[in-house]
């Protein structure tokens, strides 16, 4: 089916997915006519490679926002301005230290900075399968033992648990260590207070926000802040980092739809629009507790994720159940559980549509199993060096300890099992093929 075809077809789908404006202008209504706003630099427009009109401006409003130094526009994503961070701060040869539950857009960054990586393991939750936070102390001990200039995380991560920034950017801090922190998740965090605070109200150097995944704008729609405390770089090496990633063709419809989410976020209807969210999705969770319904609610958790099970159903059997009789499609599921994306577009009604649907299903009993993680990873060929390397195939059942020339991800959410240039051990046979790509 082509594109157009596909797109004229009106999705009956409720989708608990990113982007989540539920396909509706939430707050931006000329996006309607993307057409008659869809202009490239003409005379009396301003350039994202080098604003100073308009762009400029709207740059600057939303740094004030968000307490920034500068806050730079991207059309292409979080992945944009995670690789123009890590190319600003960081040279060939710069070791530093990255949690593993990367997006892989770091191991991209990696590769192109010609960095050094040493990986960090988060603290991990058996019994739901997810990373959690960052062990502070643990990273303490890192730092002292090793000279590093960054350190890489993910806060809040793709399942909404947040980490203490205040403590890392402490310890980062004592040790000379950029703290970059990629905050795609945590897009709202700025225009509530019932919400953890922004990374750069705790200290972070560089956070990223990812506006499509909660705050209601059009995909691709992101931006990067740089903390008024950063030490020792220049500014105007952000933009020239981002002008080499950045496409000379941005989007003008889309620039306009990250000025007008800031707008929109930042007013009384907008941080109300935020409050009823958390509230609808608070009530939401009480009302199915009695109903065999078990929700994620560790410490540091985002309100506005909805990390859930049901009582002995396979969280696969879950997302299978309610697709295939309620037309409801999770953002993720594995054999625990399922997780659902929620944000300014997400209504009262639709959350009470997918409760009454969990309130049908009735429980089983499959019992939950706890869940392995992958072992550290044994970095034998530095990232930056795999990139052209020749490769071979060799049987499944003779990899183990060959290094590995793919990257085994499973999408969502991102993160990496398995990255080119670290061998293969035990754990990674079950998520590989019949031939194995290795490096030769």
């Amino acid at each position: 089916m082509s594109i157009i075809k596909l797109l004229s077809k009106k999705l009956k789908r409720k989708l608990f997915t990113t982007p989540s404006h539920n396909q509706k202008p939430v707050f931006d209504k000329d996006v309607k006519s993307f057409y008659e706003i869809d202009y490239s630099e003409i005379d009396g427009f301003d350039n994202l490679a080098n604003p100073k009109n308009s762009i400029f401006l709207a740059q600057g409003k939303v740094a004030d926002i968000q307490n920034a130094k500068q806050t730079f526009f991207t059309t292409q994503g979080a992945t944009t301005a995670i690789l123009s961070a890590m190319k600003a701060l960081i040279k060939p040869k710069d070791r530093v230290l990255v949690a593993r539950n990367c997006h892989k857009s770091v191991f991209s960054g990696l590769i192109l900075t010609q960095a050094t990586v040493d990986w960090f393991i988060p603290e991990c939750d058996e019994n739901w399968g997810i990373y959690t936070h960052i062990d502070v102390d643990k990273l303490n001990s890192t730092l002292e033992l090793n000279q590093y200039k960054a350190f890489i995380l993910t806060s809040p991560t793709y399942e909404g648990v947040n980490s203490d920034i205040s403590k890392i950017s402490e310890i980062c801090k004592k040790h000379g260590v950029y703290l970059i922190v990629d905050e795609a998740w945590g897009a709202l965090y700025k225009f509530s207070k019932n919400l953890p605070k922004t990374a750069l109200e705790q200290g972070a150097d560089v956070s990223i926000n990812s506006l499509h995944k909660t705050s209601g704008a059009l995909n691709q729609c992101a931006v990067l802040n740089i903390s008024k405390n950063i030490q020792n770089v220049e500014i105007p090496l952000f933009q020239k980092a981002i002008n080499l990633f950045q496409t000379t063709s941005p989007s003008y419809p889309l620039l306009k739809n990250i000025e007008a989410c800031y707008s929109f976020l930042n007013s009384k209807k907008g941080k109300k629009e935020v409050e009823n969210l958390i509230s609808n999705i608070q009530k939401f969770k009480k009302s199915l507790i009695k109903h065999d319904v078990e929700f994620y609610e560790g410490e540091n958790f985002d309100p506005t994720k909805i990390l859930l099970r049901k009582k002995g159903i396979k969280g696969t059997d879950l997302a299978k159940i309610l697709f295939d009789k309620f037309d409801i499609e999770e953002e993720m599921s594995n054999s625990t559980y399922c997780l659902f994306v929620c944000g300014i577009g997400t209504t009262k009604a639709k959350l009470n549509y997918l409760k009454n649907a969990l309130k049908k299903i009735p429980s089983s009993n499959y019992e939950f199993e706890k869940h392995t993680f992958q072992p550290y990873p044994m970095v034998k060929i530095q990232p930056h060096k795999t990139f052209n390397c020749e490769f071979g195939f060799v049987d499944k059942n003779n990899c183990l300890h060959k290094i590995s020339n793919k990257t085994i991800m499973p999408y969502p959410p991102g993160i990496g099992l398995l990255y080119p240039g670290e061998a293969i051990q035990n754990w990674h046979k079950d998520y590989l093929g019949n031939d194995v790509e290795v490096i030769i």
